[in-house]
């Protein structure tokens, strides 16, 4: 791809920016270029960086600039942003969580990656990186395998329990074999076990069931972003009930005993799908009561080795400061 730069490095302007990004993690804007010529300007400046960030301002232009990207970085990643407002939403599926944990995991593994994202994903609070690392299940063929405990581990990471594994995200464990479908992965695992002990591990296609490759070990990665354990949800359950029952009494003094009611009775509703249904849906709006410490999308970035570039930066202050003042 040194074609490509080849025109950039001709221009002075080029080698004396990228000395400043690089000696003085210096901010720099430019202007003039039109669009075709931003993505190439990018790929050229970010050229020598690990990791690139482009944020733009909104969902439309993000798959926009993805698409194009791509010719010029085949490491590029789509990290789409929640719906800070409409939290009970869950049209798109698990297909949004999908793309943003596969985003994840290839930073977990410290591999080059340019991301595309909006203002909005970076607004979003979500939980430290570290603690993400701590809930990838490893497997080999030394590992050994309680039944009961895996699917309780798998339950915990977001994965449901199904006879036979159809889609991304389901496991099913059958006698002494065990399938599970990664979220971030286009084929399912099957694990044959001995006993406990796992005696071969393989991918296999999900509508022949016929094996596509051998392997010594695999990764399994979360697929929810909200990695609950029991005592994280009874605990986080009580901080609401806390502040449900305060904000109760309150509104019950005031005379608004309908309004009091119905707070009651989600809140009820919210207890059931959390303990007994153990469900993690809509609970983004809820997150810090269950996590004492929480960060950006962009902690999970080593900064003398990222680059972020902002596209139009006017456009995107105008969209933050207008989604904040709907969320408020």
């Amino acid at each position: 791809m040194r074609a490509l730069l080849a025109p950039l490095e001709e221009l002075g302007e080029y080698e004396e920016i990228k000395k400043m990004l690089v000696s003085k993690q210096a901010c720099v804007a430019l202007s003039g270029c039109v669009d075709s010529q931003k993505l190439h300007m990018v790929y050229g400046i970010g050229d020598g960086f690990r990791n690139k960030i482009i944020v733009t301002f909104n969902d439309l232009r993000a798959k926009e600039l993805y698409e194009d990207y791509k010719f010029y970085d085949r490491n590029v990643m789509l990290y789409p942003a929640k719906d800070l407002i409409f939290f009970q939403a869950d049209i798109h599926g698990n297909q949004l969580t999908m793309e943003r944990i596969r985003c994840l995991r290839r930073l977990m593994e410290g591999r080059p990656t340019t991301v595309i994202t909006t203002y909005d994903a970076l607004m979003a609070p979500q939980i430290p990186m570290e603690s993400w690392r701590q809930h990838v299940i490893r497997i080999d063929r030394q590992s050994v395998l309680a039944g009961e405990e895996l699917a309780t581990q798998l339950v915990e990471l977001g994965y449901e329990k199904n006879y036979q594994v159809e889609a991304p995200g389901q496991f099913s464990i059958r006698g002494g074999i065990v399938d599970i479908f990664d979220l971030t992965e286009e084929n399912p695992y099957r694990i044959e076990l001995w006993g406990d002990e796992a005696e071969s591990i393989r991918s296999f296609d999900i509508l022949s069931q016929r094996s596509i490759e051998n392997l010594s070990s695999i990764d399994i990665y979360p697929a929810t972003e909200m990695i609950l354990t029991k005592d994280q949800r009874a605990r986080g359950m009580h901080l609401i009930g806390l502040e449900a029952k305060k904000q109760e009494d309150m509104l019950r003094r005031q005379g608004k005993a309908e309004e009091a009611a119905r707070l009651h009775r989600q809140i009820g509703e919210l207890r059931e799908e959390v303990l007994e249904l153990e469900a993690n849906v809509n609970l983004e709006s809820y997150m810090h009561y269950f996590y004492q410490d929480l960060e950006s999308f962009l902690g999970g970035f080593d900064k003398k080795e990222s680059c972020i570039f902002l596209d139009e930066p006017v456009r995107i202050g105008e969209h933050a400061e207008a989604v904040e003042l709907e969320f408020r």
